[in-house]
């Protein structure tokens, strides 16, 4: 159980606070507008203060001084980053994402050293994911989206082919064969067989290098 400070109650802010407190962590929820309160479910048993996040006594209400992680999920990037970067420098808090709508403003939080969730940019990679790589939909993505767990069955043809042969220095890696229902690491002489369903890490800048290989154009 951790103690959670979350700046925003919009419908990001109020949706993590509640799982978060449905999940044991003694949640905090710091908005301007005391009437986002109402986002909140009935049975939420965390705290709300009214007030500005960008003030030190008001995050100094929340608890800040005690909390394991921040979660800054306001409707201003601005806003966001200056209270991630207060958190992290000022209160030490170990644990801070910030939320950025603004793509252009994305790699600024990252080079202050915030964990940023960029909304847009994800649904804008998962939309282009499914137009272009339908097949190789992940089953979850790692940073900002940046790296991506995959899993495919293995088309006839790579018969035969060691699992070795997949793997693309910074690019692709394969982590984990499936076979007649047991999973194993596979080592890099194992040879793949038809029925094989095999996990991959991949670089979202790869998927289609990966598709390529499973769908028949083996181009290293």
């Amino acid at each position: 159980m951790m103690h959670v400070v979350v700046v925003g109650c919009g419908r990001t802010g109020a949706a993590i606070s509640a799982r978060l407190d449905s999940e044991g962590d003694t949640v905090v929820v710091v908005d301007h507008d005391g009437r986002s309160r109402r986002r909140l479910p009935g049975a939420f048993r965390g705290e709300f203060v009214e007030g500005d996040g960008l003030h030190r006594p008001t995050l100094e209400a929340a608890g800040i001084e005690r909390a394991e992680a921040l979660l800054a999920v306001s409707a201003s990037d601005s806003v966001n980053v200056v209270v991630g970067r207060v958190a992290r420098d000022v209160f030490h808090v170990p644990h801070v994402v910030g939320r950025i709508d603004d793509p252009g403003r994305v790699r600024l939080g990252s080079d202050l050293g915030l964990t940023i969730v960029a909304p847009v940019r994800t649904t804008v990679d998962r939309v282009h994911r499914m137009l272009r790589h339908r097949a190789l939909e992940p089953e979850r993505t790692f940073g900002n989206g940046e790296s991506l767990l995959v899993r495919s069955p293995t088309p006839d043809y790579l018969s035969g082919r060691r699992v070795a042969e997949f793997d693309v220095p910074g690019e692709i890696q394969v982590v984990e064969l499936s076979r007649g229902g047991h999973s194993t690491i596979p080592g890099r002489t194992t040879m793949l067989q038809p029925g094989d369903v095999v996990s991959f890490v991949v670089a979202a800048g790869s998927l289609g290098r990966l598709r390529s290989f499973l769908g028949g154009s083996w181009q290293r």
